[in-house]
């Protein structure tokens, strides 16, 4: 939190981070193709589209299956995830690079929604597979740390964010997503919350 909160500052007050996105920006703007950015469009897709049709999979199978505090923990983390980035856009309501006008974005730049929401929910996702699957623990680690960098390199390629823009959306959503397992975690030990249908009601 206090990282961001730095992050933040510096933004607001117009900073050395400032100028370090204004070059970042220019120089992927200078030497990106027409075919990196084809590339990385379909890559932005996954924290966006590909993003809400699984969740929504999600979503149907844990509701199938009656497992009520997955379901429960999903629609707390990712929900209050996305309305967390709403309210601090408008907290801060900066302005997206002038370049982004290709793409006809409708929201503030910061802190990035396909940053933070991509951490968030490929982050769950990546915890409860290393839970199901302890064995593989490093390669799941090492895909989803993969995947959520690039979505998150591929809006500052795409010129539609900053690149604190995007390391704002990664630590707001690394900080909301600690908080929610956390309560995952204890909710868990306690039995806590609505039981599963293989599972009997805490007393």
């Amino acid at each position: 939190m206090w990282i961001f909160f730095a992050v933040a500052d510096e933004v607001s007050e117009q900073h050395w981070l400032v100028h370090v996105d204004l070059a970042v920006t220019q120089w992927l703007q200078g030497h990106g193709t027409e075919t990196g950015e084809r590339i990385f469009v379909g890559v932005s897709y996954l924290g966006a589209e590909v993003l809400l049709a699984a969740l929504l999979v999600t979503g149907i199978v844990l509701l199938v299956r009656r497992d009520w505090r997955h379901l429960a923990v999903l629609a707390i983390t990712c929900g209050g995830g996305a309305a967390l980035n709403f309210a601090l856009k408008l907290v801060y309501h900066r302005a997206r690079p002038s370049v982004a006008a290709e793409f006809h974005t409708t929201s503030w730049s910061f802190p990035s929604g396909h940053a933070m929401d991509s951490l968030i929910v490929y982050g769950l996702a990546a915890y409860w597979l290393r839970e199901r699957f302890p064995r593989a623990r490093t390669p799941i680690l090492i895909a989803a740390s993969l995947l959520i960098g690039g979505i998150g390199f591929a809006r500052i390629y795409l010129g539609v964010h900053y690149l604190s823009d995007v390391v704002a959306g990664f630590l707001g959503g690394f900080v909301w997503l600690t908080v929610c397992i956390t309560g995952y975690q204890f909710a868990e030990r306690r039995r806590i919350g609505p039981a599963g249908a293989d599972e009997a009601p805490a007393r």
